[in-house]
C-alpha cells in the first residue's frame, strides 16, 4: 500500500509547477529576444540592400549620364585645345614668364572689370639689296606662346581655387589651316561646360535644337558661350597668335562680339604680332596693351640659354669659359627674339672642336632672314630635292601631316622618267631623319589622337575635348611634323629666294607651285593602287598618304581653276577613267571619310565639275 501512495507532497508539487513556469517564461524571453534579433537583422540586410539598390541606380544614373555628355561632347566636335598648351609647357624653363606674371599689367587685367590686354610684338623688316622683305619679330615663339602658356597655368591655378570662377585659351597655329571661328567657339564651348556643376542648359538645349546629326551655326554657338558665361562669378579668356588665325577677319569681328556683350566679369587676353588689320579691329576694345620688346624678354632668353647650355648633351663637354661666351654672344645677338636664339644654338651644337665653335660664334648672323639663308645653304645637296618637296607640303598642306605621311611623299616621285612612281624602297628607315633634312626649319610634336571608342569627355580638373579622328586609321599616338616657326613660312614665299642670286633661288616657291606639285604627288601615290579591290580599312596602315591623297587632290588641284593644268592633265586622266580599278580604289577611299559628297552613279565629269575643274 505505501508504494501507490504518490511520493510528492503537495508543497513540492507547487514549487515544481512555480520553476517550470519561470523557464516557461524565460524560454519565452530567450525566444523574443532571438526573434527580435533576427528581426533586426533581417530590417539591417533589407536597409543594406536598399543601400546598395540605391547605389547601382545612382552609378547606371551617372552612366547613362556620361554616356549622354559623351554623346554631346562628341557632337560638339571641339578641336584639340590641350595639344599645342602641352607642347608649349615642354618648351617652357621654370621660372620664365614670371616677370609678366607678377607684374602689375597681368594683375590689374585679371582684377578690372571687362578688360581686355593684348599683347603683341613687333613688325620687322629685312633688306636684300634696294628691296625690303616683311619679317615678324620672333619674341613670338618660346615668347609670345611660351608666355601664353605661363599665363594659361596661372589662370588655371587660379580658378580651381573658386567654383564660380573659370577660364579657356585657344591656340592658333598657322599649320592648322582649317579653323574657322565656328571651331574656336566650339572649342570654348567645351572648355568651360565641363568646368561648370553640371551640363550647362544652354549647351542641352543646342544639342536638342540642333539635332544629333547637326552642326550647329555661330550664332546659336555665340549664343550659347553668352549664357554659359553668364553663370560664373569671373571669366578668362586667352587667345594666342591671332596673325595666325586663317580666317582672321572673321574672327576678330567674334572678339569685337564678344566684348560688345560688356559683361564686367569677363576678362580677355589676346598675343599676336602688331599686324595692322589687328590693331584696327581691336581698337577701342584694348583696356592695356604690351608690348615684347627685349627688355622685357632678355631674363627669359638668358634663363633658356643657361639652361639649355647646362643640360644638352651636346654642350657638357664644353669648358665654363666657352659657355660664357656662347652666354655672351647670343645675347648680345638676340634683341629679344627667341626663334634666332634657338637656331644659333641648332648650329652651336654641330660645332665639333674648339676651333670650330670659335668660328662660329664669330660669324653668327645677324638677322632671321640670313640665319635660315645659311640652314638652306647647308642642306646636302642629295637632300635638296627632298626638303623642297617638304617644305612644300609643310607650307600649304590643307591640314598637318604626320611624319608618316612625310615618308610617303618623300618616296613618291610624280615627275620620274618612267612615269609617276611610289617606290616603297624610298621610304626612310627612320622618320626623324626628316630633321636632318631639314634642319631647324621643321620640328616634331606629338598629338594624341582619338575614336568613337575613346572616353573623350574628362571631368573638369582634366578639361576634356574631342579630336577628330579618321577612322580609316587606327588609334596611335600621332607624329606630326611642322614647320617650326611662323616666320619659316613666310620666309620660304617671300620674294627673297627668288630674287637671291646663289643656289638658295631653287628653293623658291608660290602658293601655285606648291599646290600643283602637291595635287601631282597625291595623283602619283593614288595610281599605285591598280588592282581591283585594292584597298580596304587597312589600307591607312599600310600607306599613310592614301587618306590625305584620297581627299585632297582636287582640293590642290583646283586651287587655281584659271591655271595651266598641263602638268596634271596626264595624271588626272590616268586617275579618273571610270572603268579602271585605280578609279574604283580611289572612290571607295575618298567615299568612305565622304559619303555624304558622293552618291549613285557619280562619274568623273560631274566630279570635275563639281570641283570646278574644266
Amino acid at each position: 500500500m505505501q508504494a501507490l501512495i504518490w511520493p510528492l507532497k503537495e508543497s513540492e508539487v507547487h514549487k515544481t509547477l512555480d520553476e517550470l513556469g519561470k523557464l516557461q517564461d524565460l524560454l519565452t524571453t530567450a525566444m523574443d529576444v532571438d526573434q527580435t534579433r533576427l528581426t533586426l537583422k533581417i530590417d539591417s540586410g533589407v536597409e543594406s540592400l536598399q543601400e546598395r539598390t540605391a547605389e547601382i541606380s545612382q552609378a547606371i544614373g551617372q552612366a547613362k549620364l556620361q554616356e549622354h555628355l559623351q554623346e554631346i561632347y562628341k557632337w560638339l566636335a571641339a578641336p584639340d585645345h590641350r595639344s599645342k598648351h602641352r607642347n608649349a609647357c615642354n618648351l617652357r624653363q621654370a621660372m620664365t614668364g614670371s616677370w609678366f606674371i607678377e607684374g602689375k599689367h597681368f594683375q590689374e587685367w585679371r582684377e578690372v572689370p571687362h578688360s581686355f590686354l593684348w599683347l603683341h610684338g613687333i613688325r620687322m623688316l629685312s633688306k636684300l639689296g634696294d628691296m625690303c622683305f616683311p619679317l615678324i619679330d620672333c619674341r613670338s615663339w618660346r615668347g609670345k606662346t611660351i608666355l601664353c602658356s605661363t599665363i594659361v597655368e596661372e589662370l588655371s591655378r587660379h580658378c580651381r581655387s573658386d567654383p564660380l570662377l573659370a577660364m579657356a585659351s585657344f591656340y592658333f597655329d598657322f599649320n592648322n589651316k582649317d579653323t574657322p571661328p565656328d571651331a574656336v567657339l566650339r572649342s570654348l564651348i567645351a572648355q568651360l561646360s565641363v568646368q561648370c556643376a553640371s551640363t550647362p542648359h544652354a549647351l542641352e538645349s543646342l544639342f536638342s535644337k540642333t539635332g544629333q546629326d547637326g552642326a550647329p551655326g555661330q550664332e546659336d554657338l555665340m549664343s550659347t558661350l553668352k549664357t554659359i558665361i553668364s553663370g560664373f562669378q569671373a571669366m578668362y579668356i586667352v587667345f594666342d597668335a591671332l596673325d595666325e588665325c586663317p580666317e582672321r577677319s572673321r574672327f576678330l569681328a567674334v572678339i569685337r562680339e564678344i566684348h560688345g556683350w560688356e559683361f564686367g566679369l569677363l576678362h580677355l587676353l589676346a598675343t599676336s604680332r602688331k599686324e595692322r588689320d589687328i590693331e584696327e579691329a581691336l581698337s577701342g576694345l584694348i583696356s592695356q596693351e604690351v608690348r615684347m620688346d627685349e627688355n622685357l624678354v632678355d631674363g627669359d632668353i638668358r634663363v633658356h640659354v643657361s639652361r639649355t647650355l647646362e643640360d644638352d648633351i651636346k654642350f657638357r663637354m664644353c669648358t665654363a669659359e666657352e659657355k660664357e661666351k656662347m652666354m655672351a654672344a647670343l645675347m648680345e645677338g638676340a634683341h629679344g627674339m627667341f626663334r634666332w636664339v634657338v637656331c644659333q644654338l641648332d648650329a652651336l651644337r654641330k660645332c665639333r672642336t674648339p676651333a670650330a665653335l670659335e668660328k662660329a660664334l664669330m660669324r653668327l648672323p645677324k638677322t632671321l632672314n640670313e640665319t635660315y639663308d645659311r640652314i638652306l645653304a647647308a642642306i646636302d645637296e642629295d637632300d635638296r630635292q627632298d626638303a623642297l618637296s617638304l617644305l612644300q607640303w609643310l607650307t600649304f598642306s590643307v591640314r598637318t601631316i604626320s611624319t608618316d605621311e612625310a615618308v610617303e611623299v618623300l618616296a613618291t616621285d610624280p615627275d620620274a622618267r618612267e612615269g609617276p612612281l611610289f617606290d616603297p624602297r624610298r621610304r626612310l628607315r627612320d622618320p626623324s631623319d626628316i630633321l636632318t633634312i631639314c634642319s631647324s626649319l621643321v620640328t616634331i610634336t606629338f598629338r594624341e589622337g582619338s575614336n568613337a571608342e575613346d572616353d573623350n569627355y574628362e571631368d573638369s580638373n582634366n578639361k576634356g575635348s574631342i579630336d577628330h579622328h579618321d577612322d580609316r586609321v587606327p588609334f596611335t599616338e600621332t607624329r606630326e611634323i611642322r614647320l617650326a616657326h611662323f616666320s619659316v613660312r613666310e620666309y620660304l614665299i617671300s620674294e627673297h629666294l627668288l630674287m637671291s642670286t646663289s643656289m638658295l633661288s631653287c628653293y623658291y616657291f608660290n602658293e601655285k607651285i606648291a599646290h600643283v606639285f602637291i595635287a601631282k604627288t597625291c595623283l602619283a601615290y593614288l595610281l599605285q593602287f591598280d588592282q581591283d579591290n585594292g584597298v580596304n580599312l587597312n589600307t591607312a596602315w599600310s600607306y599613310p598618304l592614301s587618306c590625305y591623297a584620297a581627299d585632297n587632290w582636287l582640293d590642290h588641284a583646283g586651287w587655281d581653276r584659271a591655271g595651266d593644268w598641263d602638268d596634271l592633265h596626264g595624271l588626272i586622266v590616268m586617275l579618273l577613267e571610270p572603268t579602271s580599278a585605280v578609279y574604283m580604289n580611289w572612290m571607295w577611299l575618298y567615299c568612305h571619310n565622304k559619303p555624304w559628297e558622293c552618291h549613285h552613279g557619280m562619274n568623273p565629269l560631274y566630279i570635275m565639275a563639281e570641283k570646278g575643274l574644266e
